[in-house]
């Protein structure tokens, strides 16, 4: 089979051109190869070769020796930065990771045995041609995640490869072999020996991946998230257990791939499970989350919780004057997004109706003001005009002002809010 070579991967020729220049063999490998037969866009260009990591050195002048204990060298080219590996097999794994040491080896072969799924397993030469020694392309066709060789070993060697099994399952719309699931179900404890930084890679690209449903629910259905280094809160665990019967992943889910931002699809999984603020803040902690986006994630899980209150609200004016101290306080940005999270959960105990959320909408587009700074009164303003000193009273009179102003009641203006301060002294 001969495939038409994709622009990241031209780019790349010259690099294939001069090894074999120098009479080495060397082609495309992994994600790059798979994506190009599927026609959809590539990340990254890796590239397999005879040549030993000391010869690759000596051909490039950009280069950097980036893994050369496993034969790695990243090459520059055109300031794109590619890995070429030399053909290897390795040797036992040192905690379910990593290999304890490589063999350099010739055959090319040997160097797609070691992968962990028959679709990362082929190799494209420069020309175009597919080479497919395990059967990648029937599989794929198949819609079927299958490992290379025995999936028992390849999960032995390489824990987290059970994670990315599911990732892939997920990512493009695939169903795993039978040996391959029941060998992932038979393992899942080794990966408490996987770092949490890398478990938190992974998982995020599920949760941004195109299909994320799928993904969620073979997670839940395989038990993984139970065997990591660290727990999960228990309340959590607990959701995460609920969530593993039946379809309640795809079908509470079903449209949380409409989320653009990966941080509110995250947001609308800790709200779809049920899980407060502060097991959701646990979660994240344990799973390396930057501060930044842990608070984004939270926060949104914060505003659903309160929202959950402020909706019970009858009187018109009580809910509107809630929702705008909600958007004060967390802003207008985030507010917006519980809103779209809130319209991708296809649940009826969660979903506020279509027109509740609109008028909220609506609530915050006629927001004149929405901060402090956005007030044209200070502190030192209003200390001078009612002739007090300075004290929490004036934070307390400045956030009414505000609130009064977002809600339309009284104008932007100096004299008017300094009249309104003096009427409520």
């Amino acid at each position: 089979m001969r495939l038409s070579l994709s622009t990241p991967i031209i780019a790349a020729l010259p690099i294939i051109e001069r090894l074999r220049e120098h009479h080495f063999e060397a082609v495309f490998v992994g994600g790059a190869v798979r994506d190009t037969y599927l026609d959809i866009p590539i990340k990254d260009v890796d590239i397999a070769t005879s040549a030993r990591p000391e010869q690759v050195l000596e051909l490039f002048e950009r280069c950097i020796p980036t893994g050369l204990q496993h034969g790695t060298i990243t090459v520059i080219q055109d300031n794109i930065t590619y890995e070429v590996t030399t053909f290897r097999q390795e040797s036992a794994y040192e905690d379910h990771r990593k290999p304890e040491s490589v063999l350099y080896i010739t055959e090319l072969d040997g160097d797609l045995l070691r992968r962990d799924f028959t679709m990362n397993a082929m190799a494209l030469y420069s020309d175009g041609t597919l080479y497919d020694p395990y059967g990648g392309i029937y599989d794929l066709q198949s819609k079927r995640l299958r490992s290379v060789g025995d999936p028992n070993a390849r999960f032995q060697e390489d824990a987290l490869r059970m994670l990315r099994a599911v990732r892939f399952i997920g990512v493009y719309g695939l169903t795993p072999s039978l040996r391959t699931w029941k060998a992932v179900i038979r393992y899942r404890e080794l990966l408490n020996y996987i770092a949490m930084e890398r478990v938190q890679v992974e998982l995020d690209k599920m949760v941004a991946g195109a299909a994320p449903q799928r993904a969620l629910h073979f997670v839940a259905a395989s038990g993984l998230l139970f065997h990591l280094k660290e727990s999960f809160h228990e309340e959590t665990l607990l959701s995460l257990k609920e969530m593993g019967h039946g379809d309640q992943a795809q079908t509470i889910y079903s449209r949380l791939h409409e989320l653009t931002a990966v941080d509110s699809r995250w947001a609308a999984l800790a709200i779809g499970l049920h899980i407060s603020v502060e097991a959701a803040q646990q979660t994240l902690q344990v799973l390396k989350f930057s501060n930044t986006r842990s608070k984004t994630i939270s926060t949104i899980v914060a505003i659903h919780n309160e929202m959950l209150v402020v909706s019970t609200q009858i009187n018109e004016r009580e809910l509107h004057s809630s929702w705008l101290s909600l958007v004060i306080r967390y802003g207008k940005g985030i507010c917006g997004e519980w809103i779209h999270v809130m319209r991708t959960l296809e649940s009826q105990e969660l979903a506020f109706t279509a027109a509740f959320l609109r008028r909220l909408e609506n609530w915050i587009d006629l927001m004149t003001v929405s901060s402090l700074k956005q007030l044209k009164v200070t502190g030192k303003d209003l200390t001078n005009h009612l002739q007090r000193d300075a004290g929490p009273w004036v934070s307390e009179k400045l956030s009414r002002l505000l609130l009064l102003t977002a809600l339309g009641e009284i104008e932007n203006e100096r004299n008017v809010l300094l009249e309104q301060a003096s009427l409520e002294r």
